[in-house]
């Protein structure tokens, strides 16, 4: 079984798709040929193989130039995907242009998505299936696919020994948040008024507004670590005792994700991250009124706190990292076998085979 994998959003660098060449890892060891495309910026096609060799990817330029990545198309790839012959394509990324310029070229190729939040695609009334963050995002949003048993969860990548290491790290902050500056919608300005009682660590590239820090009542207690490399995020985490995320739209952040598993109770916007972690078990949703209650039951009750580490420790590492991207793997090539690639039919979402 061969299988294609869109990466939808154009980029020439794969650090941010370690989840995903772990997966077609995994695809390829349970018996599929899986190749990787993406659009970049470079005027050829290269090739490039990742993990020791275990995965190729397909690097191809874009029929125009443009800054928004969301509406770029390559014929390139759509020769790269038709030569290939696929038996089954999986998007990662929704409402891109090259995912309907591809799916309208390529034949009656079945195909699926990997979702974020609760962004939505026209394409998604024809897939096959859809993997998504966590299960109340997929009920909540992509409950069609949960009702055909054709709704699955893509576990986070995470690097174990990271999370491991500096355990014993002193805590400097009592508060953590990993995000960036360039996008509003990463709201930090809601921690800054806790800035009073508690330090606080904000790690991300971009500047913060000219204004910033008026909000905060005592801006000494704010650090602005800036942009920092993988394994020094992780040194951080380490070094602060909760993870409070108070983006205002998102999906399940592999931040959240790797706090966790380095020990750290997370406090998240119900409104914004409504799963993915236990409520009460692993740390607390809330909304912005009630966060310095519920940031405060957390920093001043060390018992709880240390229960919520262990906790969210156990949870992270049990659901997520590459063993558990493996198991998901193996999981969806027994789905894909029996569903999908079947005597050459298709088994759509609806059920029903064309």
């Amino acid at each position: 079984m061969r299988i294609a994998l869109v990466m939808s959003h154009a980029d020439r660098v794969m650090t941010g798709a370690t989840r995903e060449l772990h997966f077609c890892k995994g695809l390829n060891e349970h018996g599929c040929e899986t190749r990787v495309f993406r659009m970049h910026g470079g005027p050829e096609i290269e090739e490039e193989y990742y993990l020791s060799g275990a995965v190729r990817v397909t690097f191809c330029p874009p029929d125009v130039s443009g800054p928004i990545p969301h509406k770029l198309t390559s014929r390139p790839m759509l020769d790269q995907i038709k030569n290939f012959r696929p038996d089954l394509i999986i998007y990662k990324g929704l409402s891109y242009r090259i995912n309907q310029f591809l799916q309208d070229r390529v034949g009656k190729v079945p195909y699926g998505f990997i979702v974020g939040g609760s962004v939505t695609d026209v394409l998604l009334d024809g897939a096959s299936f859809v993997f998504g963050e966590y299960d109340q995002q997929l009920e909540t949003h992509f409950s069609a696919f949960v009702q055909n048993g054709t709704a699955f969860v893509l576990p986070k990548y995470i690097a174990l020994d990271l999370c491991l290491k500096d355990e014993g790290a002193t805590k400097l902050y009592d508060i953590i948040n990993v995000g960036n500056f360039y996008e509003k919608r990463k709201n930090q300005k809601d921690l800054l008024p806790l800035s009073d009682r508690y330090s606080i660590a904000l790690v991300g590239g971009g500047r913060p507004p000219g204004d910033f820090m008026e909000a905060a009542p005592q801006p000494a207690n704010v650090h602005l670590l800036g942009r920092l490399a993988h394994s020094e995020v992780f040194h951080a985490l380490h070094q602060s005792k909760i993870m409070v995320h108070t983006s205002t739209m998102d999906g399940l952040p592999r931040s959240v994700v790797e706090a966790m598993a380095c020990g750290l109770p997370v406090v998240a916007y119900r409104s914004t991250v409504y799963g993915g972690f236990v409520d009460g078990q692993h740390g607390f949703m809330t909304d912005p009124e009630n966060l310095r209650d519920t940031v405060s039951k957390l920093l001043e009750h060390e018992d709880l706190r240390l229960a919520f580490s262990a906790n969210a420790r156990d949870y992270a590492t049990r659901h997520h990292g590459t063993a558990a991207i493996e198991n998901a793997a193996e999981r969806f090539v027994g789905f894909a076998r029996g569903r999908i690639v079947k005597a050459g039919r298709v088994t759509q979402a609806s059920g029903a085979e064309s």
